[in-house]
């Protein structure tokens, strides 16, 4: 990370205000906040972790991460952490103790509890993890969910899945790019599922305003955003890069995790599995009035409507290491779920 935006970011008076803001800290001082390197490469952002050194012994933190967005990118994430996150009181969000944006370059900053001593990634991407792991990874991803389950405080938060979906003007042109880019490598069935899925993706976006449980969601839920406890006994999975949470229907993380994310086999093994133990997982943490059959028939739409997600990717110009593997995921688990069953 830039020497230079460390020193600003790492000065103790500028950090002793920001936890001062969301902290009591009793008086305390902050003497030092020095930098470290941790095993934690970031995507879209830079990372390192910080010691801080105070004047007294207080319930402040000492090791913390400070994650530094790359231009551009990021910017959600700040007042999700800032605005959001407090009201759910939702452990598997991690501690926040500050942030802001650098002014001389405009990076979003935030200072963050230090997670590579407590937990662990599930996996080494791209192998899925264990079903273990997956069945802590979906019960936290419910008690996220839970957390904001319909409450009406939500409704003018920030964006909407509906939102997003809707503005899909580009989909179509995307589609018949994408389709001339894969030529004869990409088969007459899913060609043909597409050319249904875009005539009837108007009334898609609008049977999926009437998915159940509307919630906050993450919007990038794939297993390897999630941190694992060491010690399962004494702490909570945590969900980390929080830059794409907007108002949604919890199926639309479940359905990215496992229909976008694993190849055929593994979902197939994991899927319902799973699915039971996300339901079972919402209704321990005081979720009413939402079947697993209504869950069933929700996840079924959400995976149809990923159809939209690798041309996404692609419109974005993304690698093709992202979008065309994305693209046979999503098309296997649609013929395998019969989600084309649910057009018109």
């Amino acid at each position: 990370m830039d020497s230079l935006i460390l020193e600003r970011l790492l000065a103790p008076a500028t950090l002793t205000a920001k936890i001062a803001s969301r902290l009591d800290l009793e008086g305390a001082v902050l003497l030092s906040a020095t930098s470290r390197d941790i095993d934690a490469p970031g995507y879209l952002s830079d990372l390192v972790g910080v010691t801080l050194t105070w004047n007294g012994h207080i319930g402040a933190p000492t090791r913390t991460v400070l994650k530094v967005s790359h231009v551009g990118h990021g910017q959600p994430e700040l007042p999700f952490y800032e605005n959001i996150s407090s009201r759910l009181n939702c452990q598997v969000i991690p501690k926040f103790y500050g942030g802001g944006v650098d002014e001389p370059t405009g990076r979003t900053w935030l200072l963050m509890e230090d997670l590579s001593g407590s937990h662990e990634r599930p996996s080494d991407p791209p192998l899925p993890p264990t079903f273990a792991r997956s069945a802590n990874i979906v019960e936290a991803l419910a008690q996220f969910h839970a957390a904001g389950w319909d409450k009406d405080e939500w409704h003018d938060i920030g964006p909407t899945l509906w939102e997003r979906l809707r503005s899909s003007d580009w989909l179509s042109a995307a589609c018949d790019r994408l389709f001339s880019k894969a030529g004869d490598a990409l088969d007459d069935s899913t060609r043909d599922a597409y050319a249904r899925f875009l005539l009837d993706f108007p009334a898609l976006v609008e049977r999926a305003d009437l998915l159940q449980g509307k919630t906050l969601i993450h919007g990038d839920a794939h297993v390897w955003n999630w941190m694992l406890p060491c010690d399962v006994a004494t702490d909570t999975p945590k969900l980390i890069d929080w830059d794409g949470w907007h108002l949604g229907a919890g199926v639309w993380d479940l359905a990215y995790m496992m229909a976008a994310q694993w190849d055929r086999g593994v979902r197939q093994r994991f899927e319902m599995p799973l699915l039971d133990r996300y339901h079972a997982a919402l209704t321990a943490s005081g979720v009413t009035g939402y079947s697993r059959e209504a869950l069933q028939e929700d996840y079924r739409l959400a995976v149809l409507l990923h159809m939209r997600t690798p041309i996404a990717r692609f419109a974005k110009s993304m690698s093709a290491y992202v979008w065309w593997p994305q693209l046979m995921r999503v098309q296997h688990a649609v013929e395998d779920l019969r989600c084309l069953d649910l057009l018109a």
